[in-house]
Formats: structure tokens, C-alpha cells, sequence
């Protein structure tokens, strides 16, 4: 498979978009819920209960409202200033990360798109600016983001940006250049189901409107899908993340063991993710925790990301290498396995972060349960198992980009995103409707 070509970004990065619409009229109120939503959610299992019933009765009414704000991001709060455009445009930076602080993975500020930069966690906190669809899917390539739900939001955020600066155009224009950035899109992380669930949804908000629809009207629509899909998703990460604290168990005599493979907090879900607020609500409950986090390569997925949401839950945890799983399963009681889904194919087998195959084996040969969680909209109805799940081949640098002081061939390196967990070896799906057994419909 050839690798993403994201060596050079796009040519027209700083380019101003054209103003498409108006800004919504500010409701002060639910603003401060939106923002109190993705900061306190986590805090206990009533408290993300009350929430999550709260988002799903307002998310696709409100959303527009509270993301498409020009909200001051982690970096008023902290004194980052903004920094020229560069080829990469890091728009702010501090280092070190503060580990108590919460970080949204991305912020909508008026027709600009701001994505905190993954890769540079936890050594600095910086962010990058897109403002078309053509800029989000380079970050993307670039590993700037990762976890489904949140390529899904910045995903049809992108699209709706695009829109917004070829309103002008005529609509053959438009239509063509929004075929090709969602093409851009999708295959920047062909291995997420829900970009093209995301971009789908986009694509069927356009259809709706009439042929007659200036290019003002269509921005607009992608723009309010765009706020729908991003309001639905945090709804329904608190909803599994409820779901997700019901479902460990609460043994008496010791703490609950807990394995986690991958980041699956905000970084992941966007403004919520449901692992963290899982365990979280758990401990805010009174449940001791025992969390193991795996780190693998090549992001340091677990060194880098998930220690750093579990820092800033508040919530202990050790690291240990995902070559060491049988060692640890043999040794500490591990009462339940969590993996974030990628795609999910209707057999039951699901693709998730590279490295879960290994460790949801292990799990099961070992009678430890393992929890497979994400939106519904990970499950495609036409992939039959998981032999059909695309197939996602991250560049070479990848896997030498975060081993310092270690040379490495990178021209010898295979560096797939994802592996196939089969509907064998998972016990438990967990989604927004619920809990079910593995392969259930």
C-alpha cells in the first residue's frame, strides 16, 4: 500500500475563506453548558448520567451554537501567543503540559479550525490551524489527530469549511471541489469508519436542500450537520462512557483491575472519551482502581496519550509494554480489557488501534473479559467481517519518529494503524444503546 504523501502542506494554508453566512446569534447559557459538558462530565457516574441525557435532548439543536463560538481555547487560558504561519503553522505553544489541565483535542473559532497537535504531547501543548477541508486532511496524513470520533468531527468540520470558502463559486465548481476534499478525507485515515459515516451525513444534508440552493445555503447546511455530528458524538461517548462503568465488575476485596489498550479520552473521542469517563465516574464512585495502560508503537499511544488523559482524570495508573500483557495477565488480577472500536464489521470482528489482536487474545485466552466500546455508527452494515475492514498503512517515520537516539531504517518499516480483534475473543460491545455480547445485532 503506498504510503500518505504529507511531506509538503497545501499551497493555499493561509488563505482567508470567504464568509459565508452570518454568526448564530450567542446564548451565554448554553455556551457555559457546552464547556462545562466537556470539563465536568468525567467527574462522577450521576453527574455523566445527567449529562449524557441532557446533551442527547439538545445536541443537534444547540450544537451550532456551542462549538461555532469564538471561545477562548486552552491557549487564552494559559497565555500561549500566536505565532506566524510556517510551513507546519504551530499557532501556539507551552512546554511542559500542564497535567491538570484540561485540553480540548480541537475548537471551531470562527471560520478557523484549531487542532491541538497530538504529536507533540506531553513534551509541549501547540496547535495547528486549518481552514479548509484540503488542511485538515493534510493534519490528519500527519498524524495530528487521532481516535474515530474525533477524525469524524474535524472530518465534516473541514468539509463544512470548504463549502464556506467556495460559496461564491458556481455550483459546479463548488460541487467538484467538495467531491475531492471529502475524497482527500477519507483517504487520509481510511481505517475510520466514522469519517465516512460523517462525511455521508454531510453528503445527505446537501441532497436535502433544493437545486436552486445558493452556495451561502449550502455552506450553512454542512456547517449545522457539521455541529450535529460533533454535539451527537460527545452525547453518545457519555452515554457508552455510563454504560461502560455499569458493565466493569466491583470486587470487594481489592481494587478493580483495569487494562487499557489506546488512548480513549478526550484525544479520541473530541470533547468526551468514554474509557476515561468510565473510570473516572468509577473512582469518583468510591471503586478503588488498579489501571494498566499498554504502550506500543509507533505513536506511544499509551506513554504519550492515554497516560496523559489518565493524569488529568486524576486516575493512577502504571504503564506497561504491550509485549508484557501475558506477563501481566499471570501475575496482577485484570477483572476487564477496554478497546475503542475503529470499525466494526457485522460478524463481530473490529479493527481498532494496532496491537489490540494481541492483546484481546491474550484477554481472552486468559478468561479476563474484554469491552469493545464506540458510537453504533462504527458497525458498517456492508462489511460482512473483518477481512473487508480497509486496511491502513501509517508512513515509515512513524515508527522511529518518538525512539530517541535509536537509528532506525525507516525505509524497511511496515507501520499498519490498525489490527482485527475476531468476534471470538470480545466479550462485551458497548455503544450509545447500550450493552450487548459480541456479534449480537
Amino acid at each position: 500500500m503506498t504510503e500518505p504523501d504529507a511531506s509538503a502542506a497545501p499551497a493555499s494554508l493561509t488563505d482567508a475563506p470567504v464568509e459565508a453566512t452570518s454568526r448564530p446569534t450567542v446564548d451565554t447559557e448554553r455556551r457555559a453548558f457546552f464547556f462545562q459538558f466537556g470539563r465536568q462530565a468525567v467527574s462522577a457516574v450521576g453527574q455523566v448520567a445527567g449529562m449524557a441525557d441532557a446533551a442527547s435532548r439538545t445536541a443537534s439543536a444547540m450544537a451550532g451554537e456551542l462549538l461555532g463560538l469564538d471561545e477562548p481555547g486552552p491557549g487564552t487560558q494559559r497565555g500561549f501567543t500566536r505565532a506566524g504561519p510556517t510551513t507546519d503553522p504551530i499557532v501556539s505553544v507551552a512546554a511542559p503540559a500542564a497535567d491538570d489541565v484540561f485540553h480540548s483535542a480541537y475548537r471551531v473559532a470562527g471560520d478557523e479550525l484549531v487542532l491541538l497537535d497530538q504529536r507533540r504531547i506531553p513534551e509541549a501543548v501547540a496547535e495547528v490551524v486549518a481552514r479548509r477541508g484540503s488542511d485538515v486532511a493534510y493534519y490528519l496524513r500527519l498524524g495530528v489527530c487521532r481516535g474515530g470520533p474525533l477524525l469524524a468531527q474535524v472530518a465534516a468540520y473541514g468539509l463544512a469549511l470548504t463549502a464556506a470558502e467556495r460559496a461564491a463559486e458556481t455550483a459546479e465548481i463548488r460541487a467538484n471541489e467538495l467531491r475531492r476534499t471529502r475524497q482527500a478525507l477519507v483517504e487520509a485515515r481510511p481505517s475510520a469508519r466514522l469519517t465516512s459515516w460523517a462525511l455521508d451525513r454531510l453528503d445527505q444534508a446537501a441532497d436535502r436542500l433544493p437545486v436552486s440552493a445558493s452556495g451561502a445555503e449550502v455552506a450553512a447546511a454542512l456547517r449545522a450537520e457539521a455541529d450535529a455530528i460533533a454535539g451527537d458524538l460527545t452525547a453518545w461517548q457519555a452515554s457508552i462512557a455510563v454504560t461502560l462503568a455499569a458493565a466493569l465488575p466491583t470486587p470487594e476485596e481489592r481494587p478493580l483491575g483495569v487494562l487499557l489498550h489506546g488512548s480513549q479520552g478526550a484525544l479520541a473521542g473530541g470533547q468526551l472519551g468514554a474509557g476515561v469517563a468510565a473510570l473516572a465516574a468509577v473512582a469518583a464512585a468510591g471503586q478503588d482502581l488498579r489501571v494498566y495502560v499498554t504502550e506500543g508503537r509507533p505513536f506511544m499511544d499509551g506513554a504519550r496519550l492515554a497516560a496523559w488523559e489518565l493524569r488529568q482524570a486524576g486516575i493512577e495508573h502504571r504503564l506497561v509494554a504491550d509485549s508484557a500483557v501475558a506477563w501481566l495477565l499471570a501475575r496482577e488480577p485484570v477483572d476487564a480489557v477496554l478497546i475503542a472500536a475503529e470499525w466494526s464489521a457485522v460478524n463481530g470482528d473490529v479493527s481498532a488501534l494496532v496491537g489490540s489482536r494481541a492483546v484481546a487474545l491474550l484477554a481472552h485466552a486468559a478468561d479476563v473479559p474484554v469491552i469493545v466500546h464506540g458510537p453504533s455508527a462504527v458497525t458498517d452494515p456492508d462489511t460482512p467481517d473483518g477481512d473487508a475492514i480497509p486496511e491502513e498503512l501509517r508512513p515509515a517515520r512513524e515508527l522511529s519518529a518518538y525512539l530517541r537516539d535509536v537509528p532506525v531504517r525507516v525505509s524497511d518499516a511496515l507501520v499498519p494503524a490498525a489490527d482485527i480483534i475476531p468476534a471470538m475473543a470480545v466479550a462485551t460491545v458497548v455503544t450509545e444503546h447500550g450493552a450487548t455480547r459480541a456479534g449480537a445485532a
